[in-house]
Order: C-alpha cells, then structure tokens, then sequence
C-alpha cells in the first residue's frame, strides 16, 4: 500500500464509484455514476480525480484520449488506514481508551465482551 493522506467526504463518494470497478474506470463513467446521485460538474469530478491522485489514493493511465483511473488501495485498506489514523491521533493508539470512550456511561453486555475477547484472542 501507498503511503496515502486522509480523503474528504466527497473524494469519497468519488472513491466508492471506482471501487466498484475491477480494472479502473474512465471520468466518463464515473461522471454518469455520480451524476446519479449527485449535481456535481465535471469541473468539480475532475478536482476530486486531481486531489485523489495527488493524495496516493488513485493511480491516472492515459488510455487513448481518456484517463483511466485506478484505486491504489481496496476499499477495506482505505477504511483500516482512516481507523488507524483516528485511533492514534484521537486516543494515541489506544484501542482500550477507544472502546472506554466508545461505551462511557454505557454498559457493554456481556456478550459483547466475550465477543471481544474472542476477536482479540485470534490476535
């Protein structure tokens, strides 16, 4: 994986259009996904493209007259990143200090525990 930078909640959109392809994708598709769900102008899509690649995330190929944009990283190494990064940044890399934080003034049932415990073990 490339040494990547955290992405806006727009890139991500943008990012989650891509992941969905196997073998890349051009603007042009990714226009017409987004444009499904969104009002953005291609000016806006291609500052996305621009800002993802500059950001490690997204690789661009010239491919005849178009780009072909390919993710550098699968969705799940993006989100494993982005938890790592909060995690030490937030709670300096303490998972116990996160999940303290996570259920303050709230009980963890028991099963949650054993759940937990059981994930840990297979650490």
């Amino acid at each position: 994986m490339t040494k990547a930078q955290k992405i806006s909640e727009a890139e991500m959109e943008v990012m989650q259009v891509i992941w969905r392809y196997d073998d890349g994708v051009t603007s042009a598709e990714i226009l017409q996904q987004l444009n499904k769900e969104k009002s953005w102008k291609p000016t806006t899509v291609f500052t996305f493209l621009s800002r993802l690649v500059e950001k490690g995330v997204l690789k661009a190929e010239k491919r005849g007259k178009s780009n072909q944009y390919i993710p550098l990283m699968s969705e799940n190494e993006y989100r494993c990143f982005e938890a790592k990064s909060f995690l030490n940044t937030t709670y300096k890399g303490s998972i116990k200090s996160f999940i303290a934080a996570l259920y303050e003034g709230e009980g963890i049932s028991k099963e949650e525990i054993e759940e937990l415990k059981n994930w840990l073990s297979k650490r």
